[in-house]
């Protein structure tokens, strides 16, 4: 959560100073800038090194990081039984604070129910002011694009209506020399859309409403709105414009409104006094486009873009380290008590001999059986490592067939199993000669990802298209992985060719498989034991 907050905030800042060194550049250039830092605080930084191109690719296995505990917290010498008393002297009033995520989830659903009362006034709003204005058939020669109604509201004028958009004229505007420039400016924002944009500002402010920084963002956004409509007005109404909007803007009007946090979003915006005056200011000043504005917002996002990637990537290494200790929850005693049995249960599994191996996996197979359930994800955890474990040991003893019975009877039908075990029962399959539903298995398992297999996956589904001599698409599916250091896929892609009698892709890839695989006729390499986490606890 704090790479989160940091990484946002960087980038926020640094688009902030850069609008600050663009002050006379065009408005819609500060505009897009300052969006942009608005949505950075949409980005979970704090996940994407959890992302698929981050994790590394292991033949067998995949990144379940979210399921695997600490392996320190599974060691025997860590397991310890928790008594009233010890739970008691280990408590402190931090444990019963909220964490950081929790408190940023409350005040994100606080922000949506606060952005739904703003859009309920504003509707209420809207009614209001239906019910007490008229049209203004007068006024149709000056606009015959938007209708115009004649309201008593203290702003001079505004714009409602995202369907079906409305100007709203104070009653005493028509007698006054800056009308055509006050609809000229409302027909502006609704043709350029800003009523959306006020919109998309609205709700990003009240989600976010609990963040100064956004609040920051959210207000220079506002105002670049305006500044970009006053541009754009000066272009077709010249001087005219400016005269008119100092005239309006810097007299007093006998009744001011106020615009508060909880105002509906109107495009008319009761600006400071001062932005009144910088408004007017910057009509004197011709906005172009400059190409020391583009360098400055190439640096700008530039930077961003890498302090974002090194937080990320920094991210990224340590969160092997630390993700499970800070996102892992504490194991209950239960738990700690089913691991610790296991383990002893299991205490031949890493024994070459068929005796202490058979030992190993009944006695999984008996503290499965006499086990009592476990709830939600501590139940899910342990049934999926000593699984692993149990085709661990059952894969170095050749016993294929009980794979595939232990699967069976650990995850019926219905029991959502983990959709990576695919990759055990497709090994099962090869090994027993079943290459159909080997390839079954793994083209399921393709499906559920997107067809993104893994580089072990798609090493097996190519293996078992090789038995079925389906050369085509076993190639295909080693070239759908970027895996340039996978050997056994290269040994794989060697076969292929050479079943393909395609001599100069051999030679091509000979260099970067084994000497004893690389040769002619060539030979197919077998299948290796797949691992588990919990072997190094035994």
């Amino acid at each position: 959560m704090t790479d989160y907050l940091f990484t946002s905030t960087l980038i926020s800042l640094c688009i902030l100073l850069t609008v600050k060194g663009l002050k006379n550049a065009p408005a819609r250039l500060n505009l897009y800038l300052l969006m942009i830092a608005l949505a950075c605080w949409f980005v979970p930084w704090q996940y994407l090194s959890q992302l698929a191109f981050f994790e590394g690719s292991e033949r067998y296995t995949f990144n379940v990081g979210h399921i695997v505990p600490d392996l320190k917290v599974l060691t025997p010498d860590t397991l310890h039984i928790t008594t009233p008393n010890t739970l008691l002297s280990k408590q402190s009033i931090w444990d019963f604070v909220p964490s950081l995520s929790n408190i940023f989830i409350i005040l994100l659903v606080s922000g949506c129910g606060l952005f739904l009362l703003r859009m309920s006034l504003y509707v209420k709003l809207v009614k209001t002011l239906y019910i007490n204005s008229k049209p203004s058939t007068e006024l149709k020669h000056i606009n015959n694009q938007y209708p115009i109604r004649l309201t008593t509201h203290t702003e001079p004028a505004f714009a409602t209506g995202l369907i079906k958009p409305v100007i709203w004229l104070e009653t005493s505007m028509i007698n006054r020399e800056e009308l055509n420039s006050v609809i000229q400016h409302e027909v502006t924002h609704l043709q350029q859309g800003d009523i959306y944009w006020t919109w998309l500002i609205c709700f990003i402010e009240s989600v976010f409403w609990w963040n100064p920084i956004c609040l920051k963002l959210t207000g220079l956004a506002r105002e670049q709105l305006e500044l970009r409509c006053d541009e754009l007005c000066m272009q077709k109404l010249k001087d005219k414009y400016q005269l008119d909007l100092a005239s309006l803007l810097l007299k007093k009007h006998n009744v001011t409104s106020k615009n508060n946090f909880f105002t509906p979003p109107l495009l008319n915006i009761a600006h400071s006094k001062s932005f009144n005056i910088q408004r007017i200011k910057m009509l004197n000043k011709e906005k172009t486009m400059k190409s020391k504005y583009l360098v400055m917002v190439a640096a700008a996002m530039s930077f961003s873009a890498l302090a974002a990637a090194q937080i990320v990537d920094g991210n990224s290494g340590s969160k092997q380290q630390n993700s499970k200790t800070a996102q892992v929850p504490v194991k209950s005693e239960a738990y700690n008590q089913q691991l610790a049995q296991l383990l002893k249960s299991a205490a031949g599994a890493k024994s070459d001999t068929p005796e202490l191996l058979n030992q190993a996996a009944q006695g999984i197979q008996q503290w499965h059986l006499n086990r009592d359930k476990l709830t939600g994800f501590e139940e899910a955890e342990i049934k999926l490592q000593s699984f692993r474990l149990l085709n661990h040991v059952y894969s170095k003893l050749e016993q294929y067939e009980d794979i595939l019975s232990a699967y069976e009877k650990w995850y019926e039908p219905g029991s959502n199993p983990p959709y990576f075990l695919k990759n055990s029962l497709a090994t099962a399959y090869i090994q027993l000669g079943r290459y159909e539903l080997a390839v079954a298995e793994l083209e399921d398992l393709s499906k559920q990802l997107d067809g993104k297999l893994q580089v072990g996956s798609a090493d097996n589904l190519a293996l078992a298209y090789i038995y079925l001599t389906d050369y085509d698409k076993a190639l295909k599916t080693l070239e759908q992985v970027d895996a340039k250091d996978d050997v056994y896929g290269n040994i794989l892609k060697y076969y292929v060719y050479d079943k393909q009698n395609n001599r100069k892709k051999m030679d091509e890839i000979k260099s970067k498989i084994p000497e004893v695989f690389a040769v002619t006729p060539a030979l197919l390499p077998q299948s290796g034991v797949p691992g588990t986490q919990l072997l190094r606890l035994l």
